[in-house]
């Protein structure tokens, strides 16, 4: 009896870091598997179309026809095993909810999921901002456990760089300050924070990881 309540305790102890574990290693080959897929795929568009700062950008901030326009020309043809969603139908309406309210929801094979929206363009400089779910009908549907943001910035001259975050904290180079903006629930941009400090590591979710 004895044994099999040190037993009992020692399994107690260690199933938490094992799951812990488990989800830092699915969110960060997940992640990287979504950057590399769709880095890849602006790199293809931008041989066929050209400079990506001269491609047809949505001139309307969540506006759905023009984000499916996009996505039909720059995103889908280089997009293997990828299918829309409209927000609203049944299927989709209880986890596009989590990502851009409203917004289509684009879902891989493997049940991973994205939605976007324009972030303004002009003459010199584009982005585009995705928000990634990489279990998309799985639990939490939360920022920072399953849901991360990124931003593809695009410059006239130069290849589309898709990143993670937001363009506020782009050029970070303090990982400590990253860190405790990741941590902070209440950070008005902590839906970005995350993302910035997971691609500050090398696109590793790392030990000290703050939500896992």
């Amino acid at each position: 009896m004895i044994t099999l309540g040190i037993i009992g305790v020692v399994a107690a102890m260690t199933l938490p870091a094992l799951l812990a574990d488990y989800r830092r290693l699915e969110g960060t080959v997940r992640i990287k598997k979504f950057v590399s897929t769709m880095q890849q795929a602006f790199n293809t568009a931008t041989v066929n179309y050209g400079d990506a700062i001269n491609w047809k950008f949505p001139t309307v901030q969540n506006d759905k026809e023009q984000i499916n326009e996009f996505v039909d020309t720059y995103l889908f043809p280089y997009l293997t095993g990828i299918k829309q969603c409209a927000a609203d139908a049944p299927e989709c309406r209880e986890f596009a909810k989590h990502l851009l309210q409203g917004q289509p929801v684009y879902i891989f094979s493997d049940g991973s999921c994205f939605g976007m929206t324009t972030g303004g363009a002009g003459e010199t400089v584009a982005n585009i901002h995705f928000m990634y779910d990489y279990n998309c009908m799985g639990k939490p549907n939360k920022y920072g456990y399953d849901i991360f943001q990124f931003v593809m910035q695009f410059s006239a001259g130069k290849a589309p760089k898709f990143r993670g975050g937001g363009t506020r904290l782009l050029n970070a180079t303090n990982r400590e300050e990253l860190l405790e903006l990741c941590k902070n629930p209440d950070s008005e941009y902590q839906k970005s924070d995350c993302a910035t400090l997971i691609e500050y590591d090398g696109w590793e979710i790392k030990e000290d990881y703050p939500w896992y």
